[in-house]
């Protein structure tokens, strides 16, 4: 019999969530992963199969509070080669308002790159 889980998997994706968000997901390690939880790496793959597995976790988590910056990550990132993460984004947006959500994003993007805030007269 498997070792139950020793660890608050709502704190842990908390966690997760905080890192794909500051790296993105193809920029995030095992090892960035296992020093932001403090959960050892086997723990982790035990939990969660992979790293996509933890990035589609944390996608999923209803406690989400970084959903729509995890949401960006999923488009630009995964979506275009992973049908369950493509289709999460797909019912995300369904749910939303096709205005709100082009300007949230763009604004998301314009942040992510550190365009919003800089004054257009440094160069």
């Amino acid at each position: 019999m498997g070792r139950k889980k020793k660890f608050d998997q709502n704190l842990v994706l908390k966690q997760i969530t905080q890192v794909f968000v500051r790296y993105g997901y193809e920029a995030t390690s095992m090892d960035n992963l296992v020093q932001a939880t403090g959960v050892l790496r086997g723990s982790l793959y035990a939990a969660f199969g992979s790293k996509l597995g933890m990035f589609r976790a944390a996608l999923a988590w209803e406690e989400n509070e970084l959903s729509d910056q995890l949401i960006l990550i999923a488009m630009m990132e995964l979506s275009a080669r992973d049908s369950q993460i493509k289709r999460m984004v797909q019912i995300w947006y369904q749910k939303q308002n096709a205005t709100q959500v082009t300007m949230k994003l763009g604004q998301l993007i314009l942040a992510r790159s550190q365009i919003l805030g800089v004054d257009s007269d440094e160069e």
